[in-house]
C-alpha cells in the first residue's frame, strides 16, 4: 500500500532528528565552579587590582570561580554589607575582606564565622579575634613605620619639623603608623613632630589636609603620609606651593603613579607591600581552609622601600 505523504514526512523527520542527535548529542552545560568571594574596600585602585590578580592565580590553580566586587567609594560601609549579604546567599565557600570600616562589619563577619565559612582579613587586622575561621593577613606596620623613620631621619641629617598626614579612622592601619612612626621619631636629637592631621580616602580632602599642614608650619623639613591618598595629597599640596626642593615627602602603600612620582622628584619614597603576593596567599589560605586544613595565624608580611635609586637599579639591563 503507498506511503501516504504524511506518513512519508514523519519517517524523514525521523531519520533527521535521529541523524542531528548522532552527530549532534545532547548538551551538557558545564558544571559551575565553586566560588569564593573577595570584597576589598574599593575596586580601581592598584593595591586593589593588584591582590585581585593574585587571588584569581590562587583560585584558578584550585579549581574555583572568584567573584570579585567592591564599593566604587571607600568609606561605602552599607555596599560591602550588601555584598556580604549577597555572598552568603550565593553559597560562597570563603571569604576575602578588606573592610571599609571593621567594627561597623562585625555582624557580618561573625555570620560568616557561624557559618563556618573560612574569612580572611586582608590590609588590617581582623576586628574580632582570630578563631578556627577567621584569620588576617596585613602588610607589617611596624616594618613599614620603621623604614619611613629610618629613611627621614637620614634625609633629615640636619634635623627638623616633621608633620604627619593622613590619619583615617576608617584605615585602622594609618592609626597605627602614626603611633608608630611617633615612637621611633620621638628622642630623636633635634626632630620634632609639629602636626598629626587627618585623613581621608578623597584626594581632594586628602590635598586640602596636607595644604593646610604646610600652611600652618612654614617651616617644615618633611612629611610622612600614612597612605596612599595622603601621599598623593601631600604631593599636590607640596607642587601646589612650590615646596619640592624644602619638603621631604615618604609615603606608604602604592598607587597608579607612584613611579612616575619618584622619577620626577615629587616624593622621596615609600614604603609599600607585595599587594598581589597578599592577595594570592589570602586566597589560597581560604582554599586551604575549604579543603580542610587550619587557617594560619594572623600573619604580617613583608613590605620594602622604594626610591628612585632602587626603581632605576631596577630597570638597568
Amino acid at each position: 500500500m503507498p506511503m501516504s505523504s504524511r506518513s512519508w514526512n514523519s519517517v524523514v523527520l525521523g531519520a533527521i532528528s535521529g541523524l542531528a542527535f548522532a552527530v549532534f548529542p545532547t548538551f551538557q552545560p558545564r558544571p559551575r565552579l565553586p566560588q569564593i568571594t573577595f570584597i576589598p574596600r574599593t575596586s580601581g585602585t592598584l593595591p586593589t587590582e593588584d591582590m585581585h590578580r593574585g587571588a584569581n592565580r590562587a583560585a584558578r590553580e584550585a579549581g574555583f570561580r572568584l567573584y570579585w566586587n567592591a564599593p566604587t567609594r571607600e568609606d561605602d560601609v552599607d555596599r560591602q554589607i550588601r555584598l556580604m549579604s549577597k555572598a552568603l546567599h550565593d553559597g560562597t565557600k570563603g571569604l576575602i575582606l578588606g573592610p571599609t570600616n571593621g567594627s561597623a562589619l562585625i555582624s557580618e563577619i561573625n555570620e560568616f564565622v557561624t557559618r563556618q565559612i573560612p574569612v580572611v582579613v586582608v590590609q588590617t587586622d581582623t576586628p574580632i579575634p582570630a578563631n578556627p575561621f577567621i584569620t588576617s593577613m596585613a602588610p607589617n606596620q611596624s616594618e613599614m613605620t620603621r623604614l619611613a623613620a629610618e629613611r627621614i631621619l637620614g634625609v633629615l641629617d640636619a634635623g627638623g619639623d616633621v608633620a604627619i598626614v593622613g590619619l583615617d579612622r576608617t584605615a585602622p592601619e594609618t592609626l597605627e603608623r602614626a603611633h608608630d612612626f611617633v615612637k621611633h621619631i620621638n628622642g630623636q636629637t633635634g626632630i620634632k613632630i609639629v602636626a598629626e592631621q587627618r585623613g581621608t580616602s578623597f584626594l581632594p580632602e586628602a590635598e586640602q589636609n596636607a595644604g593646610e599642614v604646610l600652611d600652618r608650619f612654614p617651616h617644615l623639613r618633611a612629611l610622612f603620609a600614612a597612605s596612599a591618598t595622603a601621599t598623593e595629597g601631600a604631593i599636590l599640596a607640596i607642587q601646589r606651593r612650590g615646596l619640592g626642593r624644602t619638603v621631604k615627602l615618604v609615603g606608604c602603600d602604592d598607587y597608579l603613579f607612584l613611579r612616575s612620582d619618584l622619577r620626577a622628584g615629587k616624593v622621596d619614597s615609600v614604603v609599600i607591600p607585595d599587594n598581589e603576593q597578599l592577595g594570592y596567599l589570602a586566597a589560597k589560605s581560604v582554599l586551604d581552609a575549604i579543603h580542610g586544613a587550619a587557617l594560619p595565624e594572623p600573619q604580617h608580611l613583608g613590605v620594602r622601600l622604594l626610591t628612585r635609586d632602587k626603581l632605576e637599579a631596577q630597570n638597568t639591563p
